[in-house]
């Protein structure tokens, strides 16, 4: 009987361990996958050449300084002419969080940069498979 107890003990004790390794790989490798931001910032009109050159601003740093940094597009929309949309693409969240404490990100877009945001929607993606970046 005893035996049984042991063997049933031992046969759980796997059982967790194994759900714990597979959770942890699982996170891994989410933390390991490309992360795509689509942000967009609504501008009152007489703010939206500052804007402009700060997110110009920001977008030479990020792609200078950040070799996580894939991708950082400012894109107008005509149809909204006080929108600004950015799609930024980082090769994990590592170079995501490398880049959001930054110390130009801290200066640009949290000291100068936030006071002019009207309105803000951020959607955080990830790909379903890494066949369309190429990551050097």
């Amino acid at each position: 009987m005893n035996q049984r107890l042991l063997s049933l003990l031992f046969l759980s004790l796997s059982l967790v361990f194994t759900q714990a390794l597979v959770a942890q790989q699982q996170e891994t490798n989410i933390d390991e996958k490309p992360v795509v931001l689509f942000v967009e910032f609504e501008f009152d009109a007489s703010n939206m050449d500052s804007a402009l050159d700060l997110l110009t601003e920001m977008q030479n740093q990020a792609l200078e300084n950040e070799e996580g940094c894939i991708a950082y597009d400012i894109l107008l929309n005509k149809g909204k002419p006080n929108s600004v949309f950015l799609y930024e693409c980082y090769e994990s969240n590592a170079a995501l969080k490398a880049h959001n404490n930054a110390s130009y990100y801290k200066n640009i877009v949290d000291m100068k940069l936030k006071p002019l945001i009207k309105a803000q929607k951020i959607l955080t993606l990830t790909p379903l498979n890494d066949m369309g970046f190429i990551v050097e």
